[in-house]
């Protein structure tokens, strides 16, 4: 071992210069599951939604009323949580399909430095190019993510992975030595489509009961869509109580800072792959035995980026030079509720491409300042879909290929011209201004875009100048007119599912109505 990681073991055991106290070094298990949005939580108040598991840490611990993710989309946002950098600062990377090179500094890499046992079950960065998942087996640049991935499989209804996760982290617990403190990424497949029609309803969520967003069409078609997701979240859900069951049982709980989190939005139209809060705002709660004081809420606007620098803090590693986030181990271990750092008013997101949805692989360029009362969203490129060009059949979705397919996707679609799912289905599917601007305490579903009135100019320009300056200091390459995004290798197959799968929607593009009305 190379002296410079000696050292490292060394300061990590003695906690030198950290927050935590002087003791067993902690554990920690990050438990991620995949297109959830924050709203959807039984403790935040979801209508026949159970998580007992998100709520338990929650209640026992801190939830976060404004947590984000930098991406809404699956492979770029779990980059920056590994990398601690803003997704525009991670290359290829900070796109779906896309690649961390070895050049790239991941928190997992650094723990293991620092002595700890690093496992991984279910998904962890991926849809992308690198060597844990063999659907994507192509260049092989990313060694060492994790020491070990663990798989163990059992028999799931359709729609569900086969993975055992929380087995797999019995599993890990069992095979590393019994003193050695453990980093654990717990990522589930759920609640990411498809869905088995109907699994909610047969289990016990009454679609009848579910809130609809003001965004989509409320009627039974959508319903039974969400009661369908909500099931899937309470199966990711259950995998965090079987995992701390077992860290209570075998003595580790109260050692083992337990986070919870997703890595974007619900797989629904506006949402996912949108940079609206349905898409980028997360449900976070922590929980930490004693560390963390139970039941508090807090405020403060925190963002993916920050788990690398926090991981690294609670294990007493060296935090590197030049990440995005911050570490918020000040802001669990204070005994506080409400904003507690009060520079943390704000936070910043975007996108660039999900998957390969317009004619050579153009991106959708944007960026947004999120606020307590406002959204403001930047479109770099007004003239071009922002969820996909209606004329173009995406690599995985079809048409609006941002947009994953799926009963309300295609109930949209099928029912744009009826006048109550016009104004709807344009809210999803039609071009947007150079600018956007919502606010929140009146709007919190972001319909009602209010960039054009004369009484909100000043807070749009003053909310633009703060973006364009926090963008400038953390290296947007946007900031420097750079677009370079579309050069980048897009490492999926793009004809994968064009056979067959969308012979209806190749049709509908022969009804001019289509594009015609979304450029309305």
């Amino acid at each position: 071992m190379k002296l410079q990681n000696l050292l490292l073991v060394f300061m990590a055991v003695l906690f030198t210069g950290n927050l935590v106290a002087k003791e067993s070094r902690p554990n920690i298990l990050f438990v991620l599951s995949d297109d959830q949005s924050s709203v959807h939580t039984s403790y935040a108040g979801a209508q026949q939604l159970h998580t007992p598991g998100f709520d338990r840490l929650a209640n026992q611990g801190a939830y976060f009323t404004h947590s984000f993710t930098g991406v809404a989309s699956c492979a770029p946002s779990r980059a920056s949580i590994l990398t601690g950098k803003s997704f525009w600062r991670n290359r290829e990377a900070s796109l779906l399909f896309g690649r961390l090179k070895k050049d790239h500094q991941v928190f997992t890499r650094l723990l293991s430095d620092a002595g700890y046992a690093v496992g991984v079950s279910g998904k962890s960065y991926s849809p992308a190019n690198q060597n844990f998942e063999s659907t994507y087996p192509l260049v092989d640049e990313l060694q060492g993510l994790f020491n070990k991935e663990y798989k163990t499989h059992e028999k799931t209804p359709f729609g569900i992975n086969s993975e055992n996760y929380s087995a797999s982290f019995i599993k890990f617990m069992q095979d590393k030595p019994k003193e050695q403190p453990f980093f654990f990424w717990l990522g589930t497949k759920e609640p990411h489509r498809a869905y088995k029609k109907g699994i909610g309803a047969e289990n016990g969520i009454n679609p009848d009961m579910v809130t609809v967003p003001d965004f989509l069409p409320d009627n039974t078609t959508i319903r039974n869509d969400i009661a369908d997701y909500f099931f899937e979240i309470q199966w990711a859900d259950n995998h965090l109580v079987n995992a701390l069951n077992y860290l209570e049982e075998i003595g580790q709980l109260n050692n083992t800072l337990v986070v919870y989190t997703s890595d974007n939005g619900m797989p629904f139209p506006r949402a996912k792959a949108t940079s609206y809060n349905y898409g980028v705002q997360m449900p976070l709660a922590m929980m930490w035995g004693d560390k963390i004081k139970p039941g508090r809420v807090i405020e403060d606007f925190v963002n993916h980026i920050d788990f690398a620098a926090t991981f690294l803090d609670v294990a007493g590693a060296e935090i590197p030079a030049g990440l995005s986030g911050k570490s918020l181990l000040p802001i669990l271990l204070s005994d506080k509720s409400g904003l507690i750092d009060a520079k943390r008013t704000f936070t910043l997101t975007g996108f660039e491409r999900h998957v390969w949805a317009r004619p050579d692989g153009e991106v959708y360029g944007r960026r947004v300042i999120h606020t307590k009362d406002w959204v403001y969203i930047h479109n770099f490129n007004p003239d071009r879909w922002p969820m996909g060009s209606p004329d173009f059949i995406a690599s995985h979705q079809g048409i609006f290929g941002d947009v994953d397919a799926g009963p309300t996707k295609t109930f949209l679609l099928e029912n744009k011209d009826a006048p109550e799912i016009e104004p709807l289905y344009h809210l999803s599917f039609s071009k947007l201004p150079e600018d956007e601007l919502y606010h929140l305490p009146s709007d919190p579903e972001q319909i009602n875009n209010v960039a054009n009135n004369v009484q909100n100019q000043q807070v749009l320009e003053q909310l633009k100048a703060q973006l364009m300056r926090e963008l400038s200091k953390d290296q947007d390459p946007r900031m420097q007119g750079l677009d370079h995004w579309r050069d980048y290798p897009f490492y999926g197959n793009k004809d994968k599912y064009l056979r067959g799968k969308y012979l209806k929607e190749y049709q509908m593009l022969n009804d001019n109505k289509l594009i015609e009305r979304a450029e309305h």
